[in-house]
């Protein structure tokens, strides 16, 4: 992936660890300028209560979007009509996606078909299909952690010389 000048992110809230949030729009401004970021949830649901705070202080905007139905992918929905409006409107590099969900597979490949980068961050349990359909993918459980120390090579012996 190269440098981009703007760069649009996604955040499926229902799929996503709160705590990375903010190692992700981290890394993700190491490849260029965000200057979208929405995060799409329900957010009335009990288990998406504590994002308020970190949404607020990240200046992430939050989509409502409710549960029409129990069990369907609304959240899914929405954003995948979120992304393709930004597609359409001509005006972003790059579009990350942040989710663990094998659903944004063909959303992250319709990206590419389009001449745009993807770039996907989930958990190590993400789906290879996913995976393989972004240019590039990050885990988020290596985020924010500092790499081990190289390993010295061993010292050679010097021959003895009689």
């Amino acid at each position: 992936m190269e440098n981009f000048q703007k760069i649009a992110v996604l955040i499926d809230a229902d799929n996503t660890q709160l705590s990375k949030l903010e190692a992700v729009l981290h890394e993700v401004s190491t490849y260029g300028r965000i200057v979208v970021k929405k995060a799409y949830g329900n957010w009335r649901k009990d288990s998406l209560k504590n994002w308020e705070p970190e949404l607020k202080r990240l200046a992430i905007r939050a989509e409502q979007q409710f549960d029409y139905v129990t069990g369907k992918n609304t959240t899914d929905i929405a954003m995948v009509i979120g992304a393709m409006d930004l597609l359409h409107n001509n005006m972003y590099d790059a579009l990350v996606l942040v989710s663990s969900d094998s659903d944004y597979t063909r959303l992250a490949s319709r990206i590419r078909e389009s001449g745009r980068e993807v770039m996907g961050f989930g958990e190590k349990k993400t789906p290879k299909p996913f995976i393989k359909s972004c240019d590039k993918f990050i885990y988020v459980e290596i985020l924010g952690q500092t790499p081990p120390p190289e390993k010295a090579a061993p010292a050679k012996k010097k021959a003895d010389a009689k």
